[in-house]
């Protein structure tokens, strides 16, 4: 069940956090971003994943779901118990984000060259002197009859 995020929330959820809530990965790294989480994940071993991930918690999805504030991906990641699916998921997100700015953009910029360059109005037609001509000729044979 996804639902529409709005332009603002996708950039919302890829925007860097401020240090003071930046994940802390017990390898010493601050991640202030899903990019760079996920980055971090495809480099570390399987240790540092289960002290974050194991029975009793799951860091990754509290941080997501408390800090960045994405629930679609903290609900989704909540029950992954491996690296590489979490990793995967992370990602896919990542690109389904960008994808909703990016079209967000293309409208605003269609939008604005809109603006910029409105149609230009043609002059209205007028009729043809040939048709005048003629309508004036009926009018004149009318008169002889």
């Amino acid at each position: 069940m996804k639902r529409n995020l709005s332009t603002a929330d996708a950039r919302r959820i890829l925007a860097r956090v401020p240090q003071q809530v930046s994940f802390w990965l017990c390898t010493n790294e601050h991640l202030r971003n899903l990019e760079s989480l996920g980055k971090a994940l495809q480099m570390v071993n399987d240790e540092v994943f289960k002290y974050h991930v194991n029975r009793d918690k799951n860091d990754f999805e509290t941080w997501i779901r408390d800090i960045i504030r994405d629930k679609e991906l903290a609900r989704e990641i909540s029950r992954i118990k491996t690296r590489e699916t979490l990793v995967r998921k992370i990602l896919e997100r990542i690109e389904e984000l960008r994808k909703i700015v990016k079209k967000s953009s293309k409208k605003s910029v269609r939008k604005s060259k809109k603006a910029k360059y409105p149609k230009k109005r043609l002059p209205k037609k007028k009729h043809s002197p040939r048709k005048k001509k003629a309508s004036a000729r009926k009018g004149k044979k009318r008169k002889r009859r």
